[in-house]
């Protein structure tokens, strides 16, 4: 079977396993199904922009070409720096995007990835969030009305918490068992005074399971930059990762390229 088009990041339902489908030209396609079997993987070369067609040479922030990377709300500097949030006092395009993605509820988190780490994330994205990083577990620790405020409480308890991921200790999987509930009340003890009250005692810890069958030996991420084909047996499905015999790839990382996948049947 062949299905070609322009990839975007991975779409997941929580179930156990985790159920995962390919993006192409935004319509999804099943994938666990093809766990265990040979899969060949073509990039053509085109790369478009996700938000407005243009053909580019180069991804910007996963996906946009320059242009919207620099101009479009959502890729402005308090994307990955949220305490610096300034739409609410932008332009019109600014001022829609505060009123639509960031003057919302948003949670703060504990995940267990790598190990444990600090997020956050508007309220609709849970689970989501939890499945696109590998976490096997997630547990809300605050809910806040509004971004920059999740972006303050977690400046705070990156200092105490790892905010980053390793991302091929995560792929290998038999991370330390460690009891979240404990570590939520450590993290509420580290909150600004003037945000405790967001804090939350009533959510319960969530397990996330992935179909993977198993894991390279050595882990290798695939750049399709410099091999734009090859042909690999499936074995697993983790985060935004298609995990392969020799082999894994990060489908996130080339969001907006034209890519071909055809699922070999033996």
């Amino acid at each position: 079977m062949k299905l070609l088009g322009q990839l975007r990041k991975m779409d997941a339902e929580f179930q156990e396993p985790i159920a995962y489908f390919l993006n192409l030209d935004k319509k999804s396609y099943p994938l666990n199904l093809h766990i265990g079997k040979l899969m060949r993987l073509n990039w053509s070369g085109t790369i478009t922009c996700i938000e407005c067609g243009r053909k580019t040479r180069k991804s910007y922030d996963q996906g946009y070409c320059f242009l919207c990377s620099r101009d479009l709300p959502e890729n402005a500097m308090c994307s990955v720096r949220p305490e610096l949030c300034v739409h609410e006092k932008g332009n019109e395009a600014d001022r829609e995007f505060w009123r639509t993605y960031c003057n919302i509820d948003h949670y703060v988190y504990l995940s267990l990835t790598s190990g444990v780490k600090v997020g956050i994330t508007r309220h609709y994205n849970i689970p989501a969030r939890w499945i696109d990083q590998g976490a096997v577990q997630g547990l809300i620790i605050a809910r806040v009305p509004e971004r920059v405020l999740c972006g303050q409480i977690e400046v705070v308890l990156a200092k105490h918490f790892a905010d980053k991921t390793n991302w091929r200790k995560m792929l290998k999987g038999g991370v330390d068992e460690v009891d979240l509930l404990a570590l939520r009340e450590r993290a509420h003890q580290l909150f600004p005074e003037d945000l405790k009250e967001s804090a939350v005692q009533d959510e319960s810890v969530q397990d996330l399971v992935y179909p993977v069958e198993s894991v390279p030996e050595k882990i290798s991420s695939h750049n399709l930059e410099k091999i734009p084909e090859f042909t690999d047996r499936l074995t697993g499905i983790k985060g935004q990762y298609l995990i392969f015999e020799t082999r894994v790839i990060n489908l996130r990382k080339y969001t907006g390229y034209h890519v071909e996948f055809d699922f070999q049947d033996e």
